[in-house]
């Protein structure tokens, strides 16, 4: 994840021990369209670090508020001795149309600790999924980013999970993000019902961004 994205969406890692449940999101390029379940809330933490030597540490939580999904986080950059801090609030909203499709809105804004202005800009996305079976899920994201010193740039994704067992899922995504066309594998853990594990490598096709290596984990909170 490049500077221009300390405030990207951070999405949803989600994730059932007995089950099969798709869940894309956290520091993935492609969200899906589900929110946290009333009474739930969720911690999530990840460590990007990019072949040009760009370190990322992000730490974040969210809860459901009513119809929507409120989400705060933290970012810190460090690459040549130099470091960089963001902050991001994110609401989300989705909603299952029709059986095993799902859609729904995401409104990120951020802004950075040392720039002046500090507000960075905002990322509006629109968000669908489609599960065809218990084991296989399909996601798809477009949208924009709204910069506040350049100019806008499109957003977009699709993704494809598969969970061939039960605590275990398998994520393939090609996404645009920061003017840089990416391509993402990646592997999830659930280790129980509240807690999962994820790394991932996404690599650059075109573009000025860099590929990388994340390793990230979540813990899902029920109130």
């Amino acid at each position: 994840m490049t500077n221009r994205a300390i405030a990207a969406a951070v999405g949803l890692l989600l994730s059932t021990g007995c089950g099969m449940a798709m869940a894309a999101g956290g520091h993935h390029g492609v969200d899906d369209a589900t929110i946290l379940d009333a009474g739930t809330c969720e911690l999530e933490s990840w460590f990007t670090r990019s072949d040009a030597g760009e370190r990322l540490l992000h730490a974040g939580a969210g809860c459901r508020v009513g119809p929507v999904e409120l989400r705060l986080s933290a970012e810190r950059v460090r690459q040549d001795g130099a470091g960089r801090t963001g902050y991001g609030i994110e609401a989300k909203w989705a909603r299952e149309w029709l059986p095993g499709f799902s859609a729904g809105l995401s409104l990120t804004v951020g802004w950075e600790a040392q720039a002046r202005p500090r507000y960075h800009g905002s990322t509006l996305a629109g968000l669908a999924t489609w599960t065809p079976r218990d084991d296989l899920a399909l996601h798809l994201n477009l949208g924009r980013d709204f910069l506040n010193d350049a100019a806008g740039q499109q957003r977009s994704g699709v993704a494809v999970e598969w969970a061939p067992r039960a605590g275990w899922s398998v994520t393939v995504e090609r996404y645009l993000e920061d003017g840089t066309h990416f391509l993402r594998a990646g592997l999830r853990r659930t280790v129980n019902e509240d807690w999962s594990v994820d790394v991932s490598r996404a690599y650059r096709l075109q573009g000025s961004g860099e590929s990388n290596w994340t390793i990230g984990m979540s813990r899902l909170l029920r109130r």
